[in-house]
């Protein structure tokens, strides 16, 4: 599942207009940047791209329409195109690989326009690859502090989904306790760790109780999540993300991710996001030269401000 083009009319934050978020033709992964000057519109692009998809096929509860209106207007509206893969053609009861719904935002509420399949399809949420999702990473994402025991389950994730709250990230220590038990996801996890990061790895081997004393950041003695550096944290919080909840043929919307990078790690580091699932669909709300020189001219968008 992928985003082929996206339109915007009359929403709060975001220019006008039609965007491509095909990319690079023929490219085996899609790795979308929107970028521009502070108070461009980016991550309010993404919000938007979220809450029009949540408009069409919802996760949890849908919000209002309210904060997406220009001032002074009665209405704006998201259009989405979608490219399909076959198994997703067929849940959605299609027979056509690109398809199309939009989403109105009210005063008062939201409404869609869209296929009821796709409908379906969009609101479709499990833990398993098989199942394409669309996972938002806000720039305030974050390792919930929870115990070993605790965290939300995989419904509580779903209704979590599309919103920025930090507890939807509390299942990470409970994760990385059971990993061990888990073994293809363990060896998953710490080789997408070592893409991510290039100062820690995973080190099972703490039979202790409390938080999981499985990180060993440049060859130091182990230590818990909470003990490695924010960048480090970044690392660790994706890699479990794409994990376990199991992102694959998934859309995947990361506000500033230079937050997991350090200066000169940005190509490995995109090299690493394009790992967290096969056939995801990146798209990154960022201004850090270092990612946006990472790829392709044609896979940039570039907003202005609006006057």
């Amino acid at each position: 599942m992928k985003i082929l083009r996206a339109t915007f009319l009359g929403v709060h934050g975001v220019p006008d207009g039609s965007y491509d978020l095909s990319g690079r033709p023929g490219a085996k992964h899609d790795t979308i940047a929107i970028t521009g000057p502070a108070a461009s519109g980016k991550t309010r692009f993404l919000e938007s791209l979220l809450a029009a998809k949540e408009a069409i096929g919802p996760y949890g509860a849908v919000g209002g329409g309210a904060s997406f209106l220009r001032a002074g207007a009665s209405i704006a509206k998201v259009m989405l195109t979608f490219a399909l893969d076959e198994a997703e053609q067929e849940y959605a009861g299609v027979t056509e690989s690109v398809v199309e719904g939009e989403a109105a935002f009210l005063a008062d509420g939201v409404m869609r326009d869209a296929d009821e399949g796709l409908a379906a399809l969009l609101s479709r949420y499990r833990h398993e690859r098989a199942f394409g999702k669309v996972e938002y990473l806000p720039s305030s994402r974050r390792l919930a502090p929870l115990g070993p025991h605790h965290g939300t389950g995989e419904l509580e994730q779903r209704l979590q989904r599309a919103s920025k709250d930090a507890t939807k990230y509390g299942f990470v220590n409970r994760f990385l306790r059971e990993l061990p038990d888990r073994p293809e996801k363990r060896d998953e996890f710490a080789a997408l760790l070592a893409r991510l990061s290039p100062s820690v790895r995973y080190a099972e081997g703490d039979p202790s109780p409390g938080l999981p004393r499985v990180f060993k950041s440049r060859g130091g003695k182990p230590s818990t999540s909470a003990e490695l550096s924010d960048t480090e944290q970044q690392g660790v919080l994706l890699a479990a993300v794409a994990v376990g909840v199991g992102l694959s043929s998934s859309i995947v919307l990361i506000d500033r991710p230079e937050l997991g990078t350090a200066p000169g790690d940005a190509a490995a580091f995109v090299e690493g996001l394009r790992a967290l699932g096969e056939g995801n669909q990146l798209v990154l709300a960022t201004s850090a030269p270092e990612i946006l020189a990472a790829l392709a001219p044609e896979n940039v968008i570039q907003l202005e401000v609006e006057g």
